[in-house]
């Protein structure tokens, strides 16, 4: 196994660690000692790739996000499949929402990536934004929208009776129809 594969394996340990731990436990309770024997690795381990807590959810994040990045190459977009495309994606990692909406750590999760998301999105080639067009436009845009976004995700994954993918994507489309709409006001 290559090095980097071994240092992979230990950062993954331990972001599952953390989602482990937060099933019974609240972000703020949860110690490196509890995270260490969760996740097999030493102390010496997680300081060398972790400095918080919350650079384990930055780390896992990021993975997500790259791995989202990837999945909309390879989709065909529009902007009534918005919605349904974001839900495929994370509708298998609901469980981890679910546990970071409900610690209050996934709208500052969205907010600390925000610009890396922004710039993501812009790196997918969609039909309605053309070669040369003003990308600060779309910037604001995105960021506007995924904040929008990340509130209704976090509220609806805070909810206790779960929502189907369906009904979240019926409440994702009526929030970004209600943003096209006060973008024509404008």
């Amino acid at each position: 196994m290559s090095r980097t594969m071994i240092i992979e394996e230990s950062k993954d340990a331990f972001i599952e660690a953390v989602f482990q731990l937060l099933a019974n436990e609240s972000f703020e309770h949860i110690t490196v000692k509890q995270l260490t024997l969760e996740s097999g690795y030493s102390k010496r381990t997680y300081y060398r790739y972790f400095k918080t807590k919350t650079k384990i959810l930055d780390i896992a994040f990021c993975k997500y996000l790259s791995n989202y990045h990837d999945y909309l190459l390879g989709s065909s977009i529009t902007p009534d499949t918005i919605p349904k495309h974001l839900l495929e994606f994370i509708w298998p990692h609901r469980d981890k929402i679910e546990l970071l909406a409900r610690n209050d750590l996934l709208v500052p999760l969205l907010t600390r990536h925000i610009q890396t998301i922004v710039t993501l999105l812009l790196s997918v080639n969609v039909p309605w934004r053309k070669n040369g067009s003003n990308d600060q436009h779309y910037e604001y845009m995105l960021t506007y929208s995924i904040g929008g976004f990340g509130v209704l995700l976090d509220t609806l994954f805070k909810k206790s009776t779960p929502l189907s993918p369906g009904q979240i994507s019926k409440a994702l489309s009526r929030a970004l129809n209600e943003i096209a709409i006060q973008v024509n006001i404008k």
